[in-house]
């Protein structure tokens, strides 16, 4: 049964919408609530209830399963709905994402160069203020995407506006990094070294799986992302174990370095996970610890 709310909802498709909208965003407790908010009978109220609940999209308990409302809905996410002419506004959100993706991806890089004892074109410092407009415009257009669009295309904006979060803060964290690694008195060297550069290109590694299934809908790859994040995870166990060796100050300075790479591919891999969910409609999970 088709619920969602199309652009000219009519008739039972309209009301069942309607039901469906009124129930995720006030969770009333009877049937008779909630045929009143919509001025509609018990009796039709009912009849929708069942209906939703024999294909698991509300439960007993007025529930909405997140699940199943990705799954039943066509038209529920703006990325699985994109056109090719170039002129939807859904064309134009991605465009936005791009480009933040793109300073956020060069902010990383930046980093990584500094650590190699190299310096960048433009340190992530100096490209911050690029990636904070760009996340700036994107959650801009999708304030306006919200409020034009019916329940529950809002929701998959709000989802939207988490993955565009997740990258503000991959830039934040690797503007840190450079910090860091500017401000060590000594720097790390020998094996110390050669497993920070693998972490790092681990860490570019995610980023090119995430963008392929954030924008080339390689929702696939998320067994890929997995399995890489479990790798580098392994790498940074290991490499704590060498930090342990150095003395207390360079320590401090080498943990502090790993955690926020750590914490970048993290969100990444956040980024990846939405992706998959908002395509899909299915949780990927995430990777134990």
């Amino acid at each position: 049964m088709p619920w969602h709310q199309s652009n000219r909802p009519t008739g039972r498709e309209a009301t069942v919408a309607h039901v469906i909208e009124a129930i995720d965003a006030t969770a009333p407790e009877t049937k008779e609530e909630l045929a009143d908010q919509l001025d509609l009978s018990t009796h039709y109220v009912s009849e929708i209830f069942q209906e939703l609940k024999s294909e698991g999209i509300i439960s007993k308990s007025y529930v909405i399963d997140n699940e199943a409302v990705y799954e039943t809905a066509d038209a529920v996410s703006p990325l699985r709905d994109k056109t090719s002419d170039g002129t939807d506004d859904v064309d134009h959100i991605l465009d936005l994402f791009q480009s933040l993706y793109d300073i956020v991806r060069k902010q990383y890089q930046a980093a990584k160069t500094l650590f190699l004892g190299d310096n960048p074109q433009r340190t992530a410092e100096e490209l911050e203020p690029v990636t904070n407009e760009r996340y700036g415009a994107v959650l801009s257009e999708l304030r306006s995407y919200t409020l034009s669009t019916k329940w529950p295309g809002n929701r998959v904006a709000a989802d939207l506006a988490s993955i565009a979060k997740d990258l503000e803060i991959v830039g934040d964290r690797s503007s840190f990094i450079s910090e860091v690694v500017s401000q060590a008195a000594v720097a790390p060297s020998g094996t110390v070294k050669t497993r920070l550069i693998d972490i790092f290109e681990s860490g570019e590694n995610i980023s090119d799986i995430v963008e392929t299934i954030l924008f080339g809908s390689e929702v696939s790859q998320i067994s890929t992302l997995h399995s890489t994040e479990k790798q580098t995870h392994r790498q940074i166990s290991e490499l704590y174990e060498l930090a342990t060796a150095f003395d207390v100050d360079i320590y401090g300075h080498l943990v502090v370095l790993i955690r926020t790479v750590e914490r970048v591919i993290h969100h990444w891999v956040n980024v990846g996970e939405l992706a998959v969910q908002i395509r899909t409609g299915l949780d990927p999970g995430h990777v134990e610890l």
